[in-house]
């Protein structure tokens, strides 16, 4: 489609057929849909206006990249959107040259504008912002830093937010365009020179610049024009598009840094998204028709949102703190009934651990849930303000290992290395949902230190018979012939022992003894069952959805080697630190961690 050449009416016709491809695609495929159909107008006039991929336009966070892929080249493969091998979930410059830096998570395209604008002063470079992801604080040093200086950089704010009066909308986006006009500006610079010939000449500039920044601020009260260098145009209607062409026309002319603020409506034109607007921001696969999304079971993090319920309910100091995930986290329930208790930080993980740490030294029990994805970007702040004071906050890492569809942006396998690698934290991988619950009612108690408690995206897992669980200590599970000297040890943590039990009786079929150990806790290990039953075996595994590199495993083998104990380890785990997207299910096996695949790894080890 050559957008240059469509008018307005054509625009329209072309918007109806692009929301009609999403609610198609991600009712069938799952993904982010109400804030795609919120900015289709928007990325419309974006592709109307300017040039890509000569002019660079990112998407913060990324996951409203889906209109730009189509009017990209890729509307032919848009079908295969999250699927192993097909389109990706957030802009990836390794998809399109269109995509001109990777943005999955919020607050790093402004960043990156910056950098894209300076490096390339003849492009102009658009960086369209969510009104959750400009408070987050790399936004805002990104906002401080640009100030007055990137003069080819347009930062256009979605508001899908903000109540805007008619009345005062109005006005402001009167006044908003007017004072971007050229003739205004001409104007504004011809006034300040002469003026500034006299002897008053500074003292009546002043007077004039705020007189100005006064109105704009009375009639527009997001602008930050003047107060960051930015000139300002806003409020706009994000879906009347030809005040959107006229609006960018406008900023394309003028010397930059431009803030143009627009208001949209997420989930705009299907009433399902529009009416429930989180559940629609990032969906499972659902009936267009009506909107229901397909259930698959209890979830880890269901287990956690119920269990947590039961325990604020129960103790007045449990809190709990969510950095924009409260439904993800499986938090709903208790943030409806515990308000007083309860926090939505929005995207600030940095804030929200300290927040934590401030909690837990006044005597609270703070409650942390972030994916494990989202928790890497406050890891300063779990050294810093919990680690060296020991603070007992407890750490809810949801979506911990292979995630799926959402992509290596989102996979979460790196927050085992990070939290062993840091001293005093606790960090527990529950095997089954009845660990959980059981780690969880553990971690109401007065705790010494931090404790993380690691939860992988997947539905509940159950022994039948399920001995209860100790502190520190591991579980054996299987044995075939106690007391006997056996080939292998099989030590799983998390979500591998569910998979390990799957294949068990295949390995056992091709002659593989299978010894198991649940390990779920990975920090402190059991060092006791370490040290006396390592003699019995003469190969170990170590099973972990995690990245191999400062792994479980890792620590198990510098525990045998600190204490002079030759035994050949096996890390069964993921050799690499990107994850493409696709199901969950299918890259476990891709990467060794499930079915054959996982035979074949363990067979390959052993020279079978």
């Amino acid at each position: 489609m050559n957008l240059k050449e469509m008018d307005v009416e054509q625009l329209k016709a072309e918007a109806e057929t692009i929301r009609k491809t999403l609610i198609d695609v991600v009712s069938t495929n799952g993904g982010h849909l109400a804030p795609n159909l919120g900015v289709v107008e928007l990325t419309l006039a974006l592709h109307k206006v300017f040039d890509s991929p000569k002019d660079k336009i990112l998407f913060d966070v990324g996951h409203q990249s889906y209109v730009h892929k189509l009017l990209t080249g890729r509307e032919g493969r848009f079908h295969t959107l999250r699927k192993l091998g097909g389109i990706g979930p957030f802009m990836d410059p390794g998809e399109s040259d269109h995509d001109p830096f990777i943005t999955g998570h919020a607050g790093s395209a402004l960043s990156a504008a910056c950098g894209l604008a300076v490096g390339d002063e003849k492009s102009k470079v658009i960086s369209i912002v969510g009104d959750a992801s400009i408070s987050n604080g790399h936004s805002l040093e990104a906002l401080n830093n640009i100030g007055g200086k990137v003069k080819n950089l347009i930062v256009v704010l979605n508001d899908n937010e903000m109540s805007i009066g008619e009345n005062v909308g109005s006005l402001s986006k009167f006044f908003g365009k007017l004072m971007v006009t050229k003739t205004y500006m001409n104007i504004k610079d011809e006034v300040t020179q002469l003026i500034n010939r006299g002897k008053i000449g500074s003292k009546l500039t002043g007077v004039l610049k705020r007189a100005e920044h006064s109105v704009k601020h009375f009639l527009a009260p997001l602008s930050i024009s003047e107060d960051l260098g930015f000139k300002y145009i806003g409020v706009i209607d994000g879906h009347n598009l030809e005040e959107l062409i006229e609006t960018f026309e406008r900023a394309k002319e003028i010397e930059g840094p431009v803030f143009v603020h627009i208001k949209t409506n997420k989930g705009k034109g299907y009433a399902y998204a529009e009416e429930n607007q989180e559940k629609f921001h990032g969906i499972s696969p659902f009936d267009a028709d009506t909107g229901r999304a397909k259930s698959s079971g209890d979830s880890y993090s269901k287990i956690f949102g119920d269990t947590f319920y039961e325990m604020a309910r129960k103790d007045e100091r449990v809190m709990a703190i969510s950095a924009g995930m409260v439904k993800g986290t499986g938090l709903s329930r208790a943030f409806e009934a515990f308000p007083e208790r309860t926090f939505d930080v929005g995207i600030t993980e940095g804030h929200a651990v300290t927040f934590a740490g401030g909690l837990a030294a006044s005597g609270k029990k703070p409650y942390v849930a972030i994916y494990s994805t989202f928790m890497q970007r406050a890891y300063g702040q779990l050294i810093h303000d919990i680690s060296l004071q020991n603070l007992p906050v407890r750490f809810i890492v949801d979506r911990a290992g292979i995630v799926g569809a959402d992509g290596k942006t989102h996979q979460g396998i790196y927050d085992i290395g990070f939290f062993t690698g840091i001293p005093n934290f606790t960090v527990v991988a529950p095997t089954t949902c009845r660990e959980l619950e059981e780690i969880l009612e553990f971690s109401t108690g007065d705790i010494s230190g931090p404790m993380v408690i690691r939860i992988p995206r997947a539905s509940c897992f159950y022994l039948e018979e399920d001995k209860s669980l100790t502190y520190g200590k591991w579980k054996k599970l299987y044995e075939e012939e106690p007391g006997k000297g056996r080939k292998n040890l099989f030590i799983a943590t998390g979500s591998m022992l569910q998979e390990l039990l799957a294949v068990k009786p295949q390995l056992e079929e091709r002659g593989i003894e299978v010894d198991i150990v649940s390990a779920a806790f990975i920090s402190p290990m059991d060092t006791e069952f370490l040290l006396g039953e390592a003699s019995k075996y003469n190969e170990i595994f170590v099973l972990e959805e995690g990245y191999s590199k400062s792994s479980f495993g890792t620590s198990v083998v510098e525990f045998f080697n600190e204490n002079g104990i030759l035994k050949k380890i096996h890390k069964i785990s993921l050799d690499t630190g990107r994850i493409p997207h696709g199901e969950r299910g299918e890259l476990m096996e891709i990467y060794g961690l499930r079915g054959e695949s996982l035979i074949k790894r363990i067979e390959g080890c052993l020279d079978a």
